[in-house]
């Protein structure tokens, strides 16, 4: 496996949000009071979200590590009682071996491994596979936002990484911007804050550019999509899936 590498800002011009019509509330907070909600990885649909699997450069590593971390906890202690600890944890790495320590580990650490919110995003409105999965199979909308001035917004890679908890180097939140290769489709962009931060973020109204109805859609959601849209000063443009062209080329 990989590993984590400096995640990199996403420099395209716009990204977008997939949603369905079954929280319209959700639409209105967004619209009509800027605001967007930070779900933590818990809430996420991958049960991997924020918990890569650990490794050690070597038993002796870890043990090295263990050992700095329990006299570090155990401040009150004498040499002969660290001495002790020393003992124990180096009996107990190599009774259990590596693999069994770092499971303990990942489990132990998961708090703080999910201790960040993510708000997930997409690089492009035409991504068949989002509107089918996140937007109802074309039924609910998709949101644009202009990148500049709304972020920062970074890439997420998709390859299998593990980090190795013995490694300082490798302990920056790097891996919150990886996900495994069976996610790529969805060729997401992500914004991050601390989970102890307030779970909602404001944003300036001039990023959010338009709602783009999916091909599918209810005449009846789509105007209770219109009427929320209406109610914003300046009013937002609402446009129609069929209406996106590929080609990069832009109309309202």
């Amino acid at each position: 496996m990989n590993q984590p590498l400096e995640p990199r800002r996403y420099t395209g011009e716009f990204v977008y949000k997939y949603r369905t019509l079954e929280h319209l509330n959700w639409l209105e907070q967004i619209v009509l009071q800027n605001l967007l909600y930070f779900p933590t990885a818990r809430d996420l649909n991958d049960p991997e979200e924020a918990r890569p699997p650990l490794t050690s450069s070597s038993i002796d590593s870890l043990i090295e590590m263990l050992i700095d971390n329990a006299v570090e906890a155990r401040p009150h202690l004498t040499n002969n009682g660290l001495a002790y600890h020393a003992r124990v944890i180096d009996y107990n790495v190599r009774q259990f071996g590596t693999e069994a320590i770092l499971g303990q580990l990942r489990h132990s650490l998961e708090p703080l491994l999910t201790r960040f919110r993510i708000y997930s995003l997409s690089k492009r409105p035409d991504n068949l596979h989002l509107w089918a999965a996140y937007a109802a199979q074309h039924t609910g909308y998709c949101l644009e936002f202009r990148n500049a001035g709304f972020g920062p917004i970074y890439e997420v890679r998709y390859e299998d990484i593990a980090v190795d908890i013995t490694n300082n180097a490798q302990l920056q939140p790097y891996f919150l911007f990886y996900k495994t290769k069976k996610w790529q489709r969805e060729e997401e962009v992500r914004m991050m804050k601390q989970q102890v931060s307030d779970a909602y973020s404001t944003f300036d109204p001039a990023v959010l550019t338009r709602v783009i109805i999916g091909r599918n859609i209810a005449p009846s959601d789509e105007a209770a999509i219109r009427a929320i849209t209406t109610r914003r000063n300046p009013c937002l443009p609402v446009v129609p899936e069929p209406a996106i062209i590929r080609n990069g080329k832009r109309r309202c």
